[in-house]
This record gives C-alpha cells, structure tokens and sequence, in this order.
C-alpha cells in the first residue's frame, strides 16, 4: 500500500472545519488536530486532511479522542451502514480494499487513491473472494448526504450451482438473526429474507445467473427516498424557472 504521508509542522495547529462527525488527537504540546477519521499504522496515527492521508508519530500524541458517528451497528463485513462516502474511502484504504466508482472497470487488486476523486459518487464495488468463490461486493450511498444505506454481494455463475454455498450463507445469516422470516419462489428465482431486531432487512435471491445477497438499513433507506425525491422536485422546479417562457 503507497501512502501519501505529510508529517507535521509543529507550529501550525490543523484545524478542520464543518466534520460534523470527527476524531481528535491531542498532542503532547498542546494542540489539537480534528479528522474525520483516525486509525493506527507503523507507529503513526494515520488521518486525512483535504484529501491527503497523513502521518504523525505516536509518541507525539497524548492521547486520541473518537468521535461516535452517526452509523449503524448494523452492517455487513468492514461497513457500517450510516458512514459517509468518505469514511468509506478511509476505511478501503486501511484495509487495503480495492474499491472503484461504480461503472469503471479496472483489474486493480489494491486499493488506489485516485477513487478519492469520485468523492461525490454514490455507488462503488470492489471484487474479492468470499466463501471461497469470488464474489463483487456493491456500496450504495443516499444521494445527498452520501450515508450507506445497501451492501449488495453477488456470487455469478458457476457458483449458483453450488447448493452448498447457498446452504452456507443461509446458516450464517440464520446463526447471526435468526431464522428467515419468509422463504419463497418467484418466476425465476427463489428468495429468503431476514428481519432484524432494528428492522433492518437482508434479503437472498437466487437464480440461473447469481446468488444475490442484499443487506438494506431501514433508516437510511428511507433517507435515500427521501433524497431522491427531492432532487427530482428540485430539477422539475429548476427546468420550469428556466423555461417558463416557452410555454
């Protein structure tokens, strides 16, 4: 993993302005450097300022204060549902995932820290092995105010072929919440879904061409529609203020 490390003048004090949600570090000397995420690598914590990832010694710290950010308990492997695309993107680069805006297609197996660009995207993938099959792991984020709200996971074939695999998913979401609260079949595929204790929703759908597995918070789910709405208000009041004249 390449890291873009900046290492401290220690006579400005980094202030970071408008991160409603963030971590701080206290140094030794006295002052304060507030990010939206602090993480622990090599004897440095590692933060990000302006889009830069940087690196100050431990021993120059006095202690870390975490910030409780406004995210779900709820979640599916290192995600959880809430975060913003950002923190997202911190999260990939600690864990060295190889995440990428949703519609570029790209063999990098390491994350890069160009998908920083696509800051303002909402839909991201990377590709991994999970169960033993490979498998594409899709975030989707609200529209404005950029909070996870679906984790979709997708085995293709010749995996759905494999009984097994669907038997092993289906018991480890069981074992975790509980048995399924319905189990159907659809024209072409067949379904099975959870209810959390929050109400949040996991739903498995096979079929001929994949096994499906979405992971959907209720809450941000409902923020997303909201979102989406709006915008759709808003560009219908922007067009008729533009062509008002016309008709």
């Amino acid at each position: 993993m390449t890291y873009k490390i900046i290492f401290l003048n220690f006579l400005s004090i980094f202030i970071i302005a408008e991160i409603c949600f963030a971590d701080t570090l206290y140094l030794k000397d006295g002052k304060t450097i507030i990010s939206e995420t602090v993480w622990e690598k090599d004897g440095y914590y590692m933060y990000t300022v302006y889009g830069a990832t940087v690196g100050i010694s431990k021993n120059k710290v006095d202690h870390v204060e975490f910030s409780k950010e406004e995210e779900s308990s709820f979640q599916f492997d290192i995600w959880p549902f809430g975060i913003t695309v950002n923190k997202a993107i911190d999260i990939a680069e600690k864990n060295d995932v190889p995440l990428h805006k949703s519609g570029i297609i790209t063999v990098n197996k390491r994350f890069h820290p160009q998908v920083r660009k696509y800051s303002d995207a909402t839909d991201f993938y990377y590709n991994t092995k999970l169960l033993g099959h490979f498998a594409k792991v899709e975030l989707a984020f609200t529209p404005s105010s950029k909070k996870l709200h679906t984790v979709t996971i997708q085995w293709s074939n010749p995996n759905t072929n494999d009984t097994k695999l669907a038997n092993e998913i289906e018991s480890m979401i069981s074992e975790k919440y509980g048995k399924p609260r319905s189990k159907g079949k659809r024209l072409f595929y067949s379904t099975t879904e959870w209810i959390t204790e929050n109400k949040n929703r996991i739903e498995m759908n096979i079929s001929s061409a994949a096994i499906l597995l979405n992971y959907m918070h209720t809450d941000f789910g409902q923020v997303d529609f909201e979102e989406t709405e709006n915008l759709k208000i808003q560009k219908i009041k922007d067009g008729a203020k533009k062509d008002n004249n016309k008709f």
